[in-house]
Formats: structure tokens, C-alpha cells, sequence
């Protein structure tokens, strides 16, 4: 009855904490005080027993059986301290057998942390005081909501991630990226334009500078042979020779009469 291979484990989270102790005393105010403190939620069930004297084995039986029907998650069998006579009960073997045999894992909680008594070998933990034993038995409500609070943060940023990496987000991720590219594309591509136009309208002026026509317009005329070569100098015509002006308006043919290089007839 007291091997390690039959202790049962304490469940992390009871929501039914059945106690069987004496209704008055420091064990059952110990016990609600701590309980309150880390969880106001659990449901705590008392079993009103004998701790001491004649028939206090008997009912200390009784109150585990009854806790057991009541469907409790764990149970705290103990009493506040006293001497070895007043913590006797604990020590009976009908005691024993019936935390033994119990189907709900129980927590001994019996006098001082060191009092030992069979109760305490028998139970799948012992607890040093009753205060002790709701401690292990209530879960503290603050803590594991807290917790609960982180672990939904955590949740709310995996469901982003995951929103984040849904096939349908990429590909919206995607052509907002191929909008701006193209954006950005059109941009330079005006900016470009801009830039060559108006180079152009600077290449456009001088070349309007240079033109022929623009000469003519200025009492100039164009000379060249009838076969249309350019007359560049007085060494290319000779007397008699027929030549053409282009003029603004038109062309006049003429006969060289005479020709004169640097003031040289």
C-alpha cells in the first residue's frame, strides 16, 4: 500500500476539491483561506468528520467514501496538528485501506510538517500542513490566466502569420508589388521622356539656327552650278559660266561676268 507504483497523480487542474476534516478548527479555515486566495472558482466540498477520539477512524472512512460519490477531482483527508494520541485515527488501518482503495487520488494533510502518520504513506502525495495541501490541490486562477492571455497572444500571431502566408494574401502582396513596379515604372518613363524632349526642343532650336532657309531670310542666297553642286568658292566658276541663286522666294539664273578673289579681279 505504500509503493510508489501505486500513487496517483493530483489532478493539475480540479474544479471539485472534496475535504474531509473536522468543521472546526485551523485545518478547514486554513484550507478555504489558501483555496479562496488562489482560485474563489473551485468548488470546495467539506466532509464534517471526527479527526480524534472514539469513532474517529470510522468517520474519517465514512467521509472519503462519501467524497467519492460526489464525483470530486481530488480529496484532502488531514486535521491541524496535535500529539501522537490526538493524530492517532490517521494511523488505523480501515484509514488506510480506504485511501487506498479510493477511485479519486487523495492528499494527506495531517498535523505539522513533521508528523507523519500511515495516512501520509498510503495517499498518492502528502502535505506538510492542510494549508500545504491547497496549495497542490487549487490551482492558482491569476496564474493560469495569465497563461491563457499569453497563450492567445501567441495564437493571434500565428493566425497572422498564417493570413500572412495564405496562397490568396501572397498573391495580393504580389500585384500590389507589380502595381508599384509599374508605377514606378510609368514614372521613369515620363521622367525620361521629359528629359528627352526636351533636349530635343534644344537640338530643334539649333538646328532651326542653322537652316538654310533661315540664312535665305537674311538677304543670303545659295549659289551652285546648274547640276546643282554647291559654289563654295570664286576658284570654282569662271567667266561666261551659268550659275544658279536660290533665294527665299526663288532661283535666278545667271552668266559669271567677272570674278574677284580677296579684292583680285
Amino acid at each position: 500500500m505504500f509503493a510508489q507504483e501505486y500513487k496517483r497523480d493530483i489532478p493539475r487542474y480540479a474544479s471539485r476539491v472534496g475535504i474531509v476534516t473536522a468543521p472546526t478548527g485551523a485545518a478547514i479555515r486554513d484550507i478555504q483561506n489558501i483555496s479562496h486566495r488562489r482560485n474563489p472558482y473551485v468548488q470546495l466540498l467539506l466532509y464534517p468528520a471526527l479527526v480524534q477520539g472514539e469513532g474517529a477512524a470510522a468517520s474519517i472512512v465514512q467521509g472519503i467514501y462519501a467524497m467519492e460519490q460526489k464525483n470530486v477531482d481530488v480529496i484532502i483527508v488531514g486535521r491541524g496538528g496535535g500529539s501522537m494520541e490526538d493524530l492517532w485515527a490517521f494511523n488505523e488501518e480501515i484509514v488506510a485501506r480506504a485511501i487506498f482503495e479510493c477511485s479519486v487520488p487523495v492528499i494527506s494533510a495531517v498535523g505539522h510538517e513533521t508528523d507523519y502518520t500511515i495516512a501520509d504513506y498510503v495517499a498518492d502525495l502528502r502535505a506538510p500542513t492542510p494549508s500545504a495541501a491547497a496549495e497542490l490541490a487549487v490551482f492558482d486562477y491569476e496564474q493560469v490566466r495569465e497563461r491563457m492571455e499569453f497563450a492567445r497572444g501567441r495564437i493571434r500571431e500565428y493566425q497572422l502569420q498564417l493570413k500572412a502566408l495564405h496562397p490568396k494574401n501572397q498573391l495580393l502582396q504580389k500585384r500590389q508589388y507589380l502595381t508599384d513596379l509599374e508605377e514606378e515604372l510609368e514614372r521613369q518613363m515620363h521622367e525620361f521622356l521629359q528629359k528627352k524632349r526636351h533636349q530635343l526642343e534644344m537640338y530643334a532650336a539649333k538646328l532651326d539656327g542653322c537652316s538654310p532657309l533661315k540664312k535665305l531670310q537674311g538677304s543670303y542666297a545659295f549659289l551652285s552650278r546648274m547640276d546643282g553642286r554647291p559654289i563654295q568658292s570664286v576658284m570654282q566658276v569662271q567667266v561666261d559660266d551659268t550659275i544658279q541663286a536660290q533665294l527665299l522666294d526663288g532661283k535666278i539664273t545667271a552668266i559669271v561676268c567677272r570674278t574677284e578673289e580677296n579684292g583680285v579681279v
